[in-house]
């Protein structure tokens, strides 16, 4: 019954594994028939939720760069939120993690404003992660406690999902601090989060975790059965990121145990899958272990070799660093000119209608001005003209201020000294030109109401003539 129950939990997950990478699949073909801006963003948001890093697409470049422009595009604080978050996790998976705070850090405000409580908690996880890989515990704990005040409600389909994060993160925590009975519970949760989704990589962690607690207790023969169970899930898995972590904590226990020849096989093999991914980092890895392996087989020779091989690696990682470095600076030029572009184009938008705007008043105004002189029979005030006169002036300096913004940002290079001597200029030549426009429609008006009052006396005047007339026919009459 035993080895029943053991061979589910084995099979079980590798199934799962197979089926999940098949939906990922069924995505990214679903993705090359999209077109709709929304709709393509969520498919390449799935496909990353899905592989959750299991099949390397973190580090694929044009994923984070597409949802990035879509969310730009769109101008919506969710989708930006996510396409920062994915970018931040691009730079983690290069080890960057100075730059991948900073992106953490810009996408929680604009989470917060969306009211994403799965992206908010999906951020603190991500940073409380990066302070644990920096080796700096109590940040990691205070960040991973921020994400989950943030969790999103249990009747969510996304809870499982991040609740498992938080247990992962809060595990490894523990683990780190040799507090085993805290590590359990954690874990413990985990693996309740697990039943509910069915994630391989979880499980996978989750089988990890708990052979690091019966290490820690010298429990060796649960540990290797745990071990055994996250061996064969990660052949499954089959990605270089996941043989890492794998690795990471399987090896320093075969040297602690004294199996130095598994140890040594392992660390071949991930020495191996250096050489395949070019990973110096790997390299370094296995070159460290196998030294110590050696050292272990009182074989001098051997473990001398790979010291030299670990120092030459050394050499190579800080060169990589700083060939990732410059990629990274390539990558956020591209982040830049995708933001210059939308906020080109955010400007460009607001000064046409800035402009419509304008010349509706300036056409209500023309209209008015027009209907008061050609109007035979309205006597106006010329105060009216006055006001309407400062009204007009206003709207014409706002119009060309609003024409010529981009050509004076231009010429001054945005100094802003030079760009309000430059409208001075323009009030200056304004000013003048109202003052004549609204002497000659004073002017103009007075001529026009003293026209129209003339013709209504002579009116006045003909009417009491005819009226007189009568009445004196009346008395003839009479």
């Amino acid at each position: 019954m035993k080895k029943v129950i053991l061979f589910i939990c084995i099979v079980l997950p590798v199934y799962q594994c197979m089926a999940q990478n098949k939906y990922t699949d069924s995505l990214e073909t679903l993705l090359a028939k999209t077109s709709k801006p929304i709709d393509r963003f969520d498919l390449l948001n799935k496909i990353l939720d899905n592989n959750d890093g299991t099949r390397g697409n973190f580090q694929d470049t044009s994923i984070g760069l597409q949802m990035h422009r879509i969310a730009q595009n769109l101008d919506n604080d969710s989708l930006l939120a996510i396409s920062t978050n994915v970018i931040g996790n691009y730079f983690r998976s290069k080890a960057d993690y100075p730059t991948t705070l900073e992106y953490f850090f810009k996408a929680i405000p604009l989470a917060e404003k969306a009211k994403d409580q799965r992206r908010i908690s999906s951020l603190y996880f991500d940073i409380a992660e990066c302070y644990y890989n920096l080796q700096n515990l109590e940040d990691c704990f205070k960040y991973a406690k921020l994400g989950e005040q943030n969790l999103p409600d249990k009747d969510s389909p996304m809870y499982d999902f991040m609740a498992g994060q938080f247990y992962r993160t809060m595990a490894n925590y523990y683990l780190k601090k040799n507090q085993t009975d805290a590590a359990l519970v954690q874990i413990h949760k985990l693996e309740e989060c697990n039943r509910r989704m069915n994630k391989a990589n979880y499980i996978m962690y989750s089988y990890i975790q708990n052979a690091s607690v019966a290490a820690q207790l010298g429990d060796n023969e649960m540990a290797e059965l745990y071990y055994k169970k996250a061996n064969l899930l990660t052949d499954s898995i089959n990605t270089p990121a996941i043989r890492l972590v794998f690795n990471q904590n399987y090896i320093p226990y075969l040297l602690k145990t004294n199996q130095v020849g598994k140890a040594r096989q392992y660390a071949l093999q991930l020495l191996s899958t250096g050489e395949e991914v070019n990973s110096s980092i790997f390299k370094l890895d296995a070159a460290g272990y196998l030294s110590q392996a050696y050292i272990k087989l009182q074989k001098p020779d051997s473990a001398y070799f790979y010291l030299s091989m670990q120092s030459m690696l050394k050499d190579s990682v800080f060169n990589q660093n700083n060939f990732n470095k410059i990629q990274s600076l390539a990558f956020n030029e591209e982040i830049r000119k995708i933001d210059e572009e939308n906020e080109q184009m955010d400007a460009a938008e607001q000064r046409r209608q800035n402009l419509q705007f304008v010349l509706m008043a300036f056409g209500i105004f023309c209209f008015l001005i027009t209907f008061l002189f050609l109007s035979r029979s309205f006597i106006t005030n010329t105060k009216i003209i006055e006001i309407l006169g400062v009204i007009t002036l206003l709207i014409v300096f706002e119009f060309l201020n609003l024409l010529l913004h981009p050509f004076l940002e231009r010429i001054t290079h945005h100094t802003p000294v030079l760009m309000l001597l430059g409208l001075v200029c323009i009030a200056a030549l304004l000013v003048p030109m109202h003052h004549k426009l609204e002497h000659w429609a004073t002017h103009k008006l007075i001529e026009k109401n003293k026209a129209i009052r003339l013709a209504a006396a002579k009116k006045t005047i003909e009417k009491l003539g005819v009226v007189g007339e009568d009445n004196n026919q009346s008395d003839v009459k009479e």
